[in-house]
């Protein structure tokens, strides 16, 4: 089925197509219109709060994937059977998979629950490391299960001889987040592929590359979807909310064996929407936007990080949609600085709480954020 642009499917009324023409007709004849999340009011000198504390898309999202949505609306009455198969065949076709691989879901995050809760009970344990990201890991123990965390090494990359050293005759996972999150480096590939397949048969890897397309190289140099294609035991999460800018849609997916695919479908939590479909395949067809979203994320990443160079900051290499950082103060007392200026900034990692996580916004906003982070660190003698 073809989503993007095709003429309406019977059963919309008269008043419904008219009103989606008025909506594509604003869109067309308003080409100033700015589609990021947020922007920095500074017609009167004012503006709002910055908001870069939540790994967020501010560069907005494909408009061909706006049009997608405006033509899909006078059919939101159906369910989402035709879209959500349109959009497994176009995952299908970019990662080389056939469609029985695939598990499309609303976010990425059902994908990591849903695992959990599969392969979580009592006395089994999933192995990760601390900092990292915790969804999975966290759902994993709310059903019984217990976590191993391992240290990272001192670049704050996942040391991989210490995460197989804490695996043992009951572990059952092994998860992954790469780039790591809130650190954003990422995992040598080809030892990260080693590791994976060294694992034995009835461990499962699951691989979180929710911020891998940012990375330099991006998926054709880190993905681990090969592995799936050969067969491995692996889980990938995929999201269209950070290099796609489409958080609020809802919308990701997991790719792995038919059979892995069955046990985790047990504990599914509904499938994606309608209108989340039809704007992640136009988001998949537009490669323009991807194009400058990843440059845009590049280059205000850099920007960041070429000034706490100047300052001296210690920071882990970003490969992702944000920057950790040593502050030197407290998280929380640093969180509350920061927002008496508006600028809003990550939460705490344990055991990090001297370290902040700040996403990358526009240039504009990452200015802003320059400024008052440099006010902050010499007003508490930090720098």
């Amino acid at each position: 089925m073809s989503i993007l642009l095709e003429p309406r499917k019977s059963g919309a009324g008269p008043f419904t197509k008219f009103a989606s023409l008025i909506a594509m007709g604003a869109l067309a004849v308003a080409p100033h219109v700015s589609f990021a999340q947020h922007e920095v009011d500074t017609d009167e000198g004012a503006r709002g709060p910055i908001k870069i504390n939540g790994n967020e898309n501010a560069f907005g999202y494909s408009q061909m994937a706006m049009m997608a949505i405006m033509q899909e609306l006078p059919d939101i009455n159906r369910y989402a059977w035709e879209e959500t198969k349109a959009l497994m065949e176009a995952i299908a076709m970019r990662e080389m998979l056939p469609e029985e691989y695939i598990l499309p879901t609303a976010g990425s995050g059902p994908v990591l629950q849903m695992t959990a809760m599969a392969y979580a009970k009592e006395g089994k344990n999933v192995v990760t490391v601390e900092p990292g990201y915790t969804q999975l890991v966290n759902t994993f123990k709310d059903f019984g299960g217990e976590v191993k965390t391992v240290p990272l090494n001192s670049k704050l990359e996942y040391d991989l001889a210490a995460v197989k050293a804490a695996i043992d005759e009951n572990t059952v996972m092994v998860y992954i987040c790469n780039p790591n999150n809130p650190t954003g480096t990422t995992v040598d590939p080809s030892a990260l592929k080693s590791f994976i397949r060294e694992l034995p048969d009835n461990i499962v890897a699951f691989v979180d590359e929710a911020y891998l397309e940012l990375a330099d190289g991006g998926l054709e140099k880190h993905s681990m979807v090969s592995l799936v294609r050969e067969g491995e035991n692996v889980i990938i999460a995929r999201t269209f909310s950070k290099v796609y800018g489409m958080a609020g849609l809802r919308i990701g997916y997991g790719l792995m064996k038919p059979d892995t695919i069955k046990k985790v479908r047990k504990y599914g939590m509904g499938g994606p929407n309608k209108l989340g479909c039809v704007a992640a395949v136009a988001s998949l067809q537009d490669t323009m936007f991807f194009e400058q979203s990843v440059t845009s994320y590049r280059a205000a990443r850099k920007m960041v990080t070429d000034r706490l160079d100047e300052l001296g900051i210690e920071y882990a290499k970003p490969q992702g949609s944000f920057v950790f950082m040593k502050t030197g103060i407290p998280i929380k007392e640093f969180q509350a600085l920061m927002e008496a200026e508006q600028v809003l900034v990550g939460r705490p990692f344990p055991p990090m709480l001297d370290w902040c996580r700040v996403s990358v916004g526009t240039e504009e906003e990452m200015g802003i954020f320059l400024s008052v982070f440099e006010d902050v660190m010499k007003s508490q003698g930090k720098i």
